[in-house]
Order: C-alpha cells, then sequence, then structure tokens
C-alpha cells in the first residue's frame, strides 16, 4: 500500500513557511474557501432532422436553421463539454427520428396525426445521429424534451407538448402518459431500452416552458408522472406560468419528486446562429442558462471553430469566477444548487471550513438530490492543495484548474461538518484528480485496497495520485468495465480507462489493489 497522505516532507514545511512570511510581509490574506454557485448551459431542440420552420402551415417551428440536421451538428457541443470538462445538457425532440411510423399511434404529437408518415426521413444519418449521441455520452447528455414540441388538439397546433400556455390548461394525464411512452418507443428503436440496460433521460425541459406546476397533484402532477418515468430534474422558465403559482423566479422547488429549477435567457433567441447570450456573466442571475441548437451552429463549417472557441472563451470566464463554477454534470449541479439555497460555509480560521448543513430539507435527502459538495480556493502561486479531510477523512477527489483547487466533497449529512485544507508541493496521494464529467461519491481505504464509488458517464479516463502502480484494477458494477490502466512513475499518477454501458451513466466501486 503506499503511504497515506497529509504528512508533508521538508520541502513543503519550508513552502509553506515560506508563503506565510510572504503574506505577513505584504499585507496578503489567506487564500479563502468559496462556496461557488454552480453554472450550466442547457441546450434545447436537438433531435430535429430539418431544421425550417413549418409555422405557417400549422407545422412545428423546429429551430429556424433552413438545412437538413445530421450526426456532425451534434460535434461542437461534444467538443466544446470536452474542452471544458462538462457534460452538457442536451434535450431532444424525436418525432423525426421515429423509423417505424410508430408517432402515427400519437395524434397530438404532430400536424398530421394518424396520417403521419416519417418514411421520408429514415436513412442511415438516423443511425449516424444517435450512435454519436450514445459514443459520446461523457460530454453530452441524452435528455427529455418531446416528440413533436407542441400539441395538435383536433388537428389544430396549441402551445406546447407538456401544458396548455395559450388556453391556459393542463392536457389529460393519459395524453401526458401517451407522449412519454412514445418517446421510449423511439429510443426503443435506437436500443435505447430497459432491456438492452438503458434508462430513460433524467434531465427535462419542457417544450415552450410548458411546464404544468401543480406539486398538489390534484388532478395529477406533472412531476409525479415524469418521476414514475425515471426523470429527476427538470428547468424551465417560471415567467411563462404565473397562473399556476411556480417558486419564485430565479428559485426552484420539488414537484413530487423532481427538482425544477427556474432559467432565463440573456439575450441569444432560439433562431439565431453562433450567438452568445448578449449580457456578461455579471447579469447572470440563474446557475441554469438557455440556449437552443443553433445558438451553437456556424453557418458554415470553415466557422465552427471559432464559435466553438467563443463558446469555450465564455465557460472558461465562468470557471475562473471566484463565486462560480461550471458544474460538471446535471446530478452535480442539483445537489450544489440545494446546498447554496439551504446551507452555510463559513472559514473561522485559515484552513478551517464548517459546512452547516442543518438546514437541508429532508425533501432533499428523500429525492436522493444531496450529493458532493463543491468548494474552491485560490491556489497560491507554485503551490497544490495538498491535504483535505473532511471531519479527519481525506476528501476522494479534487481539481486545479485555472488557478484554483476544486474540492469535491462527499455528501453532507445534516449536521454541521468541518473541512481542513492546506497548501504544498505535492498533490494528495489516493486521491482522484477529476478533470473529466464524472462523479465520485466516496473514498475508502482497507488493507491494502483503495475503493471510490463513482457514477461515470461515456467513456472516461479516471486520474489517481498513486505512489506506485496497483497490482490490480477492478469495478464492481460489470456495466462499468476497465478498458486500460496506465502508470506513470515520473508523475505518481494511475490512469484507468472507464467505460459506462448506460447512456445515464453507471455507478460502481472503483477499487485498486497494490
Amino acid at each position: 500500500m503506499p503511504n497515506r497522505p497529509g504528512i508533508p516532507g521538508t520541502k513543503t514545511w519550508i513552502m509553506l513557511l515560506a508563503l506565510a512570511a510572504a503574506r505577513a510581509l505584504t499585507g496578503q490574506p489567506a487564500p479563502q474557501i468559496q462556496f461557488p454557485r454552480p453554472f450550466a448551459v442547457v441546450v434545447d431542440d436537438l433531435g430535429w432532422m430539418h431544421g425550417g420552420s413549418q409555422d405557417p402551415a400549422n407545422g412545428p417551428y423546429r429551430i429556424g436553421f433552413k438545412r437538413d440536421m445530421v450526426a456532425q451538428d451534434y460535434l461542437p457541443m461534444i467538443q466544446i463539454g470536452q474542452a471544458v470538462g462538462v457534460r452538457i445538457q442536451g434535450v431532444f425532440v424525436l418525432g423525426e427520428l421515429d423509423r417505424e411510423n410508430a408517432v402515427a399511434k400519437l395524434p397530438s404529437a404532430t400536424r398530421e396525426g394518424s396520417k403521419w408518415d416519417n418514411t421520408a426521413n429514415v436513412s442511415p444519418e438516423q443511425l449516424r445521429i444517435m450512435e454519436t449521441v450514445k459514443a459520446q455520452s461523457a460530454f453530452l447528455e441524452f435528455g427529455l424534451h418531446g416528440v413533436g414540441h407542441e400539441y395538435w388538439e383536433n388537428g389544430r397546433r396549441r402551445r406546447a407538448e407538456w401544458y396548455n400556455l395559450q388556453d391556459k390548461r393542463p392536457w389529460t394525464e393519459a395524453e401526458i402518459r401517451a407522449h412519454l411512452d412514445m418517446f421510449r418507443t423511439i429510443m426503443a428503436q435506437y436500443g435505447l431500452s430497459k432491456e438492452n440496460g438503458h434508462s430513460f433521460p433524467e434531465s427535462f425541459v419542457p417544450t415552450a416552458y410548458s411546464y404544468f406546476w401543480n406539486p398538489s397533484a390534484k388532478p395529477y402532477s406533472l412531476g409525479k408522472i415524469l418521476r414514475e418515468y425515471g426523470v429527476r430534474y427538470a428547468n424551465t422558465a417560471f415567467s411563462e406560468i404565473p397562473q399556476l403559482h411556480p417558486p419564485a423566479q430565479g428559485s426552484g422547488g420539488f414537484d413530487n419528486g423532481v427538482l425544477v429549477l427556474d432559467r432565463h435567457n440573456f439575450g441569444n433567441e432560439w433562431w439565431e446562429p453562433a450567438t452568445l447570450p448578449r449580457q456578461p456573466i455579471s447579469a447572470f442571475d440563474t446557475d441554469i442558462i438557455e440556449t437552443h441548437w443553433v445558438n451553437l451552429l456556424a453557418t458554415d463549417d470553415i466557422f465552427q471553430a471559432s464559435v466553438n472557441a467563443k463558446w469555450i472563451a465564455l465557460l472558461q470566464a465562468v470557471q475562473a469566477e471566484e463565486g462560480r463554477y461550471l458544474a460538471k454534470n446535471t446530478e452535480q449541479l442539483y445537489s450544489q444548487w440545494l446546498y447554496k439555497r439551504h446551507c452555510k460555509v463559513s472559514e473561522p480560521e485559515p484552513g478551517r471550513v464548517l459546512i452547516d448543513a442543518r438546514p437541508m430539507p429532508q425533501d432533499a435527502f428523500d429525492a436522493g438530490m444531496v450529493g458532493p459538495l463543491v468548494l474552491k480556493v485560490r491556489l497560491p502561486k507554485g503551490t497544490h492543495l495538498s491535504r483535505a479531510t473532511l471531519d479527519g477523512q481525506p476528501i476522494p477527489s479534487i481539481q486545479e484548474v485555472q488557478g484554483f483547487a476544486h474540492l469535491y466533497l462527499p455528501a453532507i449529512p445534516r449536521g454541521i461538518a468541518e473541512l481542513r485544507y492546506g497548501f504544498g508541493d505535492h498533490l494528495p496521494e489516493l486521491t482522484v484528480i477529476n478533470d473529466g464529467t464524472y462523479l465520485v461519491y466516496a473514498r475508502a481505504l482497507s488493507g491494502t485496497s483503495a475503493r471510490f464509488k463513482m457514477r461515470v458517464y461515456g467513456e472516461q479516463a479516471v486520474a489517481i495520485t498513486t505512489a506506485s502502480r496497483p497490482s490490480s484494477v477492478t469495478c464492481s458494477n460489470p456495466r462499468l468495465s476497465v478498458r486500460e490502466v496506465r502508470f506513470n512513475r515520473e508523475s505518481g499518477m494511475t490512469t484507468v480507462v472507464l467505460q459506462a454501458h448506460d447512456i445515464q451513466g453507471e455507478t460502481g466501486e472503483l477499487i485498486l489493489g497494490f
């Protein structure tokens, strides 16, 4: 077993003394822990095979981009997510991906109703699109948006699929379930079924903000139905449903097990290609910002790299803010939102932090949404975060990015927890250095092994600080397979490449033996 972390060497002590002396001479304060707000971009309206609007002919608005859509159009989101280490939440409209004309059995999903015929769209390109989405689930989340985006009542288009915004009334529960069933049916045409080991989407964005907010569940609750299908997270614009008395704008709340957050648009319209938010980061008053597919697409391939670079620069600028950080995935974002809303973090003395989780509501625990907590601290020049313990136990994962150390703590139970941290010339040992989009829930040392409980999306390279090469690397979940193990003696790093089967991710223990 490698040496345990947390025992500084002579060089580290000299560095710490030098840092303290420099601060004393310059009056520079010690770095203070930050309790950052999470940040994420959600991309609406993926899945259309054609971009041009059919609004004048009682059809769907689509994406306002008059050309056919291909697998290559999904790459910008994947490339941007990979560049900044996030799994971008994409939400899909699946009607035009129907390969078996199944949607004809759901007349309210299209203007054609029972005469729906999607034969013209059935092609190898559909398969390439879904293979791309499956293969790149580490950086692009497959979320639920709708089947046809709108709702056709007796052949007349109404806004929108999940609630009648125009007439301010809900659709029937039977119709809501039928639309969810149809989404699942089209998923299965691409092998994304429970029988094949794939889960229904965990994330939902109602088309045109058509969320039926009704936690009382009379006559029904959209959240309760969504939760039955596997949805846990939703986001929408509460300003569009004032008659339903949703939570305050910029806020959020539970709807029968689904956590629904407000989101805002900051100036890039749904039909504008290659367009970023027009308002500055300081104006972003929600933790999720709204974008649409076409906002990330250039008008020609020769301009796409430049568009990607602008989005990457925006996200890196958010990451560089002391009070913000890029949520690695949707689960982490919603967990951090709960911590920020209900809990307090203080630093009574440098390197000693108190986390007060007593106000966390029971609903959050009951829904299983209290996950890892994220804190960040600016790194003094030339140092690493060398030690970090929560209630005396080393935390499982950190990341050093853009001059900050991000501390990924285990879930905090109701009560007060104590974090202690310090800087030095080395990284803490047997710690996951998380520059991917996965989650590390916990670390346990036992005898000659180290165990890391994780949730992994797609294929990811997991870097762990180790003094020697592990003699064995296994995973407790056979659907989370170990593809490759590499050890770099110079950096003291073992890299394990993991592959998750389920498009929505797999959870298991990564076990390193020494």
